[in-house]
C-alpha cells in the first residue's frame, strides 16, 4: 500500500512538472509545439521581461517555421517589445525580428514566418520586454517547423 502511494505521489509531481513546462522542444520528427501558459506569464511595471525557448536542434534540415504570439492586456496601457532571436548554444541569440506593441483591451497576436538568413538555428526564443507601468500576459505560443533542403 506504501509502494503505491509513493507512486501516485511520484506520478503527480511529473504530471504537474509537464503543466508547468515554459518552453518547448521539437522532436526529430516533429513539427509543432506550443508552450504551456499560465498566470505566471505576466509581464507587470517597468522593464519586466518573459523569456521562452524553443528547442530544435534536433532536426534534421534548415528549417522554416510558423510562430503565433498572443498577448492580452490586463491594466493600464502596457507598452511590449517582442523580439525573436536564434541561438546555436542557448547563451548567445541573435536578434532575427522586433515588434513593438501597446496594449489595447482585447488579445493581440503577431506572427513569426520563415527564415530569411537561411541559418539552422538550434533554439529560438520569444522574449517580451514591458516598459510601461501597467501589465500584460503572454496568452499564447504556438508553431511549427517545417523541415526544408536548401
Amino acid at each position: 500500500m506504501k509502494a503505491i502511494k509513493i507512486l501516485f505521489v511520484f506520478a503527480s509531481l511529473i504530471f504537474a512538472g509537464q503543466m508547468m513546462a515554459q518552453d518547448a522542444t521539437v522532436s526529430r520528427n516533429g513539427t509543432h509545439f506550443n508552450v504551456v501558459l499560465d498566470a505566471g506569464d505576466t509581464l507587470s511595471n517597468n522593464s519586466t521581461t518573459l523569456s521562452k525557448v524553443i528547442g530544435i536542434g534536433n532536426k534534421q534540415a534548415v528549417q522554416l517555421y510558423s510562430i503565433m504570439v498572443t498577448l492580452d492586456s490586463i491594466s493600464g496601457t502596457p507598452t511590449e517589445s517582442i523580439v525573436l532571436a536564434g541561438s546555436m548554444d542557448n547563451i548567445a541569440y541573435v536578434g532575427i525580428d522586433t515588434v513593438s506593441w501597446t496594449g489595447t483591451s482585447s488579445d493581440t497576436t503577431f506572427y513569426y514566418t520563415d527564415i530569411s538568413t537561411g541559418v539552422a538555428w538550434n533554439y529560438m526564443r520569444v522574449l517580451s520586454t514591458e516598459s510601461g507601468t501597467a501589465k500584460a500576459q503572454l496568452t499564447k505560443l504556438v508553431g511549427r517547423f517545417i523541415d526544408k533542403v536548401r
